[in-house]
């Protein structure tokens, strides 16, 4: 887009004088009111806003306005001439009573005259300043648009004399003014939104709670490749080696373990090897070792930063700190920008994004490595070393009850065979008690000085008597019932096998119990227990350390300012908007304070026929009736300075003669001061912005399903906008974002939003908006039938149907080509994206959403403008002029 066509249309209203608007400082003054104060922006376009009788008085001040900018304006003359000139005018005969004196700087191309005789279109008797202010609102918003502004003047700048008589058709969609407030409220509330962070940061897996892959480390319990591949223990040091000898010496006591279990250790104990009881006792000691040395090295490594003598202490116990990209701090920053937009881009409420971002705040903050030391008794209790190293009572469990059944058992099928069973019988039940004593004698501790050994006991007593029960039992039966000696041999084999199954099995389930009471099964869990504790301390207390203070702070930050900004917004009241603000026009820079009230943004609309307060809806039905036979025929454009003939409108027939409806109804004369200031007061006025004319439809909605979503998506998007020119900020210093006012600039988003809703409407996307091609159509937002504006627009869109700018007397002003007229169609730029798109070539594509429709120049009888220029150099109520042309 280039620069003239982003640049505004500056309103300068000259119809009470032109008071202020003297020498370069006035104009200047006036110039930078009208844009809001904003010195950024070039005044290149300019409307005019005089009286038909006061262009030909102020021709200095439009010489000013002309040499100030680029020369295109735009000048709106209202209001009929006297028939006479006055004093001090010579100037030619006019072919009618009225005829236009424009001064000679408002020429075409560069500047076009606007001639409004009535904007009443005559259904108006006696208008009040109030009422003509309301009805020539709609058409000064629409000319203030750039697009518009530019495609008219364009348009009137081809037309004789570059003066023109406007005709309008144009519909004003927008919400009504009970919906307008409710949705606004409902907006400020859902953008706003309840101090809840609307779900949690999981410290095992942070990315799953949105939180951006850089800051995952900071906040998260994952650990750098460097910390998990083992680089930060120092080859050699006191971490290293206290490590490598627990590892050790937990690898040779489960070495031992597994060499005892199982029959080889039943039958040839632990000779030639360590005792298993002294190979978990050295262990033991080691762990103890370890264990002391990690929280040694927390204590060193406690604080805040670390210091280059805290960075000596650590080399010194074995710990070195590499480089890991996660410490950067040039990450932390974009990454907590990206983070916060995300979650305003998720429409997630302020309170709620601040609350996240206080989360991540809490999670990144840093604790310090001596308070990690608590846990070193919930990972390595106090008592398992000592379990470990102490002597253990070793318990075969030989008198159990299945351990007698099987015993009892074997012995019986032993006996079986007669005769050899006599012998056989007694002899396994000796066995399975004699392998029941070998298990308890081979238990570990008994071998070096027995300092270790803890006792136990067999149950080999208990294992006899049941054997040799057993054993009388089998006799018994193999002699009654003959058993042949093929089974006796078979059965005598099968308790051969199972003997020595059943010893084995009594000696492993006792040795595992011995080692699992010592706690060898949880050494290798506590060592490794122990070093991610250390490789914790590395990661997030010290290597980390300054880059999680880092993103603390600023995610703090960030989260008050985001506070800052719902406290700024909650509760925030639409504001009275002046029209220099709205872009409309101001007299003398001074518009009424009331003028949005007026508007009745917070309570019902005036309802002008009954005097009472309406709907929105109101605005047709107290309009004065001026249906579609008052607006312009283009096939009797010839009738209009003609008498009216009689007979029905265009709608009776094509035979049937036109009648103009308003040749007849010409306003009665204005009554006399005296008798309008004897007149009762009415007991209120109309507002301004209420005033119903023929040429405008208004067409109020109550709202979509998406709009409120859509205000509040909008004032998120605003609110990320603000942020972003003070992210180079937090960066630097995220304690001086306390003192950035992004709670006043809140203040005023909201306020500008609210004028911007006021002027343009709701279906037009903001200029801060991040996404404007996903918006909903207009109708979506307003709730209004999808084919209004469409409809419109194929109607009217050749001029047929547009309503001249005038009263019925004032016709014969216009000329009788009917092909000199020019035309404008516009439209809002959200409905070229509509289902129904309108395709028009030259259609006028606006940003604002409230106006579609057409625009019509009629061009002016030759003779009816008469161009003055000034005799004198001063300007004034009795200025002279004389006749150019």
């Amino acid at each position: 887009m280039s620069a003239r066509t982003a640049a505004p249309v500056v309103t300068l209203d000259l119809r009470t004088g032109h008071a202020g608007l003297d020498g370069a400082d006035g104009l200047h003054r006036a110039v930078r009111t009208a844009l809001g104060g904003a010195p950024a922006q070039e005044a290149e376009r300019f409307l005019l806003v005089d009286t038909a009788p006061g262009l030909a008085r102020h021709q200095r001040v439009y010489e000013q306005v002309l040499a100030y900018g680029t020369g295109h304006a735009l000048c709106v003359a209202v209001g009929a001439p006297p028939a006479e000139p006055g004093d001090g005018v010579a100037v030619p005969p006019a072919p009618t009573p009225w005829a236009l004196d424009r001064p000679s700087p408002l020429r075409p191309p560069a500047v076009g005259v606007l001639w409004v005789l009535d904007p009443h279109c005559g259904t108006v008797a006696d208008p009040t300043p109030d009422e003509d202010d309301g009805a020539l609102r709609p058409l000064l918003e629409l000319l203030a648009a750039p697009e518009v502004f530019d495609a008219v003047l364009n348009a009137v700048s081809g037309l004789p004399d570059g003066v023109a008589v406007p005709a309008l058709r144009v519909l004003e969609h927008d919400l009504s003014h009970t919906a307008r407030d409710r949705v606004w409220r409902q907006a400020l509330a859902g953008l706003v939104g309840q101090d809840d962070p609307g779900g949690r940061i999981a410290v095992t897996d942070p990315e799953a709670g949105g939180v951006p892959a850089v800051l995952a480390p900071l906040v998260g319990a994952g650990t750098p490749r460097p910390v998990h591949s083992k680089e930060w223990r120092r080859p050699g040091g006191e971490a290293d080696e206290r490590y490598v000898a627990c590892e050790s010496a937990l690898l040779e006591a489960e070495y031992a373990y597994g060499r005892q279990r199982g029959a080889g250790g039943l039958l040839r104990g632990a000779a030639g090897d360590v005792d298993l009881a002294e190979s978990l006792g050295a262990a033991a000691a080691e762990l103890t070792a370890y264990r002391e040395t990690v929280a040694e090295t927390l204590r060193d490594g406690d604080g805040v930063g670390l210091p280059p003598e805290q960075r000596r202490r650590l080399y010194e116990r074995g710990v070195h700190l590499p480089r890991v990209p996660e410490a950067d701090r040039e990450r932390i920053g974009p990454g907590l920008r990206d983070y916060t937009q995300g979650l305003l881009a998720q429409r997630l409420p302020l309170r709620s994004t601040a609350a996240r971002l206080g989360a991540v705040a809490d999670l990144a903050t840093p604790i310090g490595s001596a308070a990690r030391l608590g846990r070193l008794d919930e990972l390595c209790p106090a008592g398992l070393p000592r379990r470990m190293a102490g002597p253990r009572p070793f318990e075969v469990r030989g008198a159990a009850v299945a351990e007698l059944a099987g015993g009892c058992a074997v012995a019986a099928a032993a006996g079986l065979w007669p005769g050899p069973g006599w012998v056989l019988g007694p002899l396994a039940a000796l066995a399975a008690a004699g392998l029941t004593t070998l298990a308890l004698a081979r238990r570990p501790g008994r071998t070096g000085n027995g300092h270790l050994d803890g006792g136990g006991q067999s149950g080999a007593l208990a294992q006899a008597g049941a054997g040799m029960l057993g054993a009388a039992a089998g006799i018994t039966l193999g002699q009654v019932l003959a058993v042949p000696a093929w089974l006796g041999l078979s059965t005598l084999l099968v308790a051969l096998i199972v003997l020595p199954l059943l010893a084995v099995r009594r000696w492993t389930e006792a040795l595992d119990a011995w080692w699992a009471a010592g706690g060898g099964s949880e050494g290798r869990d506590v060592l490794d227990s122990l070093d991610g504790l250390l490789a914790d301390a590395v990661t997030h207390d010290w290597l980390l350390a300054d880059a999680r203070l880092y993103c603390a702070d600023g995610a703090r930050a960030v989260a008050g300012m985001i506070r800052r900004a719902a406290a700024a917004a909650e509760g925030r009241d639409p504001v009275p908007v002046t029209a220099e603000r709205d872009g409309g026009p101001a007299r003398n820079a001074g518009p009424p304070a009331d003028d949005l009230l007026d508007d009745d943004w917070f309570g019902p609309s005036y309802d002008r026929s009954t005097g009472v307060s309406g709907s929105y809806d109101s605005f047709e039905s107290a309009a004065p009736r001026y249906d579609d036979t008052t607006a312009q025929g283009w096939d009797d454009w010839d009738d209009w300075d003609g008498d009216p003939e009689p007979g029905g409108g265009p709608a009776a027939g094509r035979d049937t003669p036109w009648r103009d409806p308003l040749a007849d109804t010409v306003p009665p004369p204005r009554e006399p001061d005296s008798v309008t200031a004897a007149r009762p007061a009415t007991p209120a006025a109309p507002p301004p912005d209420d005033v119903p004319v023929p040429w405008l439809e208004r067409e109020a909605g109550d709202g979509g399903p998406e709009l409120v979503a859509t205000l509040v998506g909008d004032l998120a998007d605003g609110i990320a906008g603000l942020l972003d020119p003070y992210w180079g900020a937090i960066e630097r210093d995220p304690g001086a974002a306390t003192a950035l006012p992004l709670d006043r600039e809140v203040r005023a988003l909201i306020d500008d939003e609210t004028a911007r809703l006021a002027r343009d409407g709701v279906a037009a996307a903001p200029a801060f908006a991040r996404d404007p091609a996903s918006r909903p159509d207009p109708a979506v937002l307003l709730g209004l039938a999808p084919d209004r504006v469409a409809r419109i627009l194929r109607e009217h869109g050749d001029g047929t149907g547009t309503v001249p700018l005038c009263a019925a007397e004032h016709r014969r002003l216009l000329s009788r080509d009917r092909y000199a007229g020019r035309g404008v169609c516009f439209a809002p730029d959200v409905t070229r994206h509509a289902e129904d798109p309108l395709g028009a070539d030259d259609m006028v594509w606006t940003p604002a959403g409230r106006y579609a429709g057409v625009f019509r120049l009629l061009p002016l009888r030759t003779g009816s403008v008469r161009t003055v220029r000034l005799r004198g150099g001063t300007t004034g109520p009795e200025l002279p002029a004389n006749a150019n042309e």
